[in-house]
């Protein structure tokens, strides 16, 4: 599957973000307008770093929602991420965020909505705004496919046909429309992060010179670099998803916590067939999963099966939280790194994989009905 599927796949809603006036300084300014309907007290405003990384657990600052208003401003050099999060009355911060990108020199409106944020004002935003629209207009259709699909037992084969002539048709869509807007800033921003064409060649060969020689060359070269890395991160977890394929041996691996080393040696290898879950208690795929797991655990679990959770890059403490909740009752290996992951070249989470008795790996990224049925299978029921 593509990036650009995985894209439209995996987006949970599209936003859309407003700025205006041009500022002669570079002071970057958001004049916040909060909907009638929203009870947001305050806004978390997260700034990301040279390699467009936030941390969410320490916000560049926290500005008051006063008259159904808030107001934001800083000092930027170069155009970089922002994300902006709600917190609800009681100091609860909200699951969801919008981000886009300051500008320097720029103010941004941003108008919120029950459900969505809303973006316009000054040349950069509105070319962003208007891609924006035009984005979420054209990929309507194949979303709703890609639903309606999702999961199908039997594969209905003329929606399927649809759908790849939607797609391609949608791909060649958007490359036009960037093509016609090739001198817009916000317009070859935007591209840059929906994923239908690389950032080498979106800069390279599609946006004016002037663009890259501008205000956002030091943010289009980090873009190149970052991308650069992916491709080499990428190369080295297919070399490692080959070599733990289906019908090789697991490799081993360790976690400590509370002062006890856990092995995946404890439970796969030990003539029993282990369904191993690659999960977090932020991800919410994963989070979904879990009942199907309970559920073929308390099914087949005894001397010849067992399931084993494997947290990855997760407190401890939020995975203990998390166990509680969703009332996982089987064993878990807790305060793993991703490095774990990294061992079987696992890029998403959750990764579910069934070993055999001797360690052999059978299945892998089973999801859904496809847990149970390929356990029936290989145990033979």
């Amino acid at each position: 599957m593509s990036k650009f599927l995985k894209h439209i796949l995996c987006g949970a809603m599209s936003v859309g973000l407003l700025a205006s006036c041009t500022q002669k300084s570079n002071t970057f300014v958001i004049e916040g307008f909060v909907d009638e309907a929203i009870t947001d007290s305050a806004y978390n405003v997260f700034i990301g770093d040279t390699n467009f990384r936030v941390n969410p657990e320490k916000p560049f600052e926290v500005v008051v929602v006063k008259d159904k208003k808030f107001h934001f401003e800083t000092q930027i050099d170069y155009p970089t991420y922002i994300y902006l999060q709600a917190i609800f009355p009681g100091d609860i911060p909200c699951q969801a965020y919008v981000n886009f990108i300051l500008v320097p020199g720029e103010t941004a409106k941003v108008t919120v909505h029950n459900g969505y944020f809303d973006l316009d004002g000054g040349t950069f935003y509105k070319s962003w705004r208007k891609f924006d629209e035009f984005y979420s207009e054209s990929t309507a259709r194949i979303k709703e496919m890609s639903r309606q699909l999702q999961g199908q037992q039997p594969l209905d084969e003329e929606l399927y046909k649809e759908y790849v002539a939607t797609r391609d048709s949608l791909l060649d869509k958007l490359m036009d429309y960037t093509k016609q807007h090739s001198k817009e800033e916000g317009a070859i921003i935007y591209a840059s992060q929906c994923g239908f064409t690389s950032v080498s060649n979106l800069f390279d060969t599609i946006a004016a010179p002037e663009i890259r020689s501008g205000v956002f060359g030091r943010y289009i070269q980090q873009r190149l670099e970052s991308e650069a890395a992916m491709l080499e991160l990428e190369k080295t977890m297919a070399e490692r998803e080959k070599a733990t394929a289906v019908g090789t041996m697991f490799t081993d691996f360790a976690a400590e916590y509370n002062g006890k080393t856990t092995k995946l040696s404890d439970y796969v290898g030990k003539g029993q067939y282990v369904l191993v879950d690659f999960w977090a208690s932020w991800c919410g795929p994963c989070r979904a999963e879990i009942p199907n797991l309970i559920k073929v655990y308390d099914k087949y679990k005894g001397k010849k099966f067992n399931v084993l959770g494997v947290t990855v890059s997760d407190r401890p403490e939020d995975s203990e939280e998390a166990i509680s909740e969703l009332g996982i009752n089987y064993p878990q290996m807790l305060n793993t790194d991703d490095s774990c992951a990294n061992l079987y070249g696992i890029m998403g989470i959750p990764h579910i994989i069934l070993f055999g008795p001797d360690g052999t790996i059978l299945e892998r990224d089973l999801r859904g009905e496809a847990i149970d049925a390929a356990v029936r299978k290989h145990m033979g029921l």
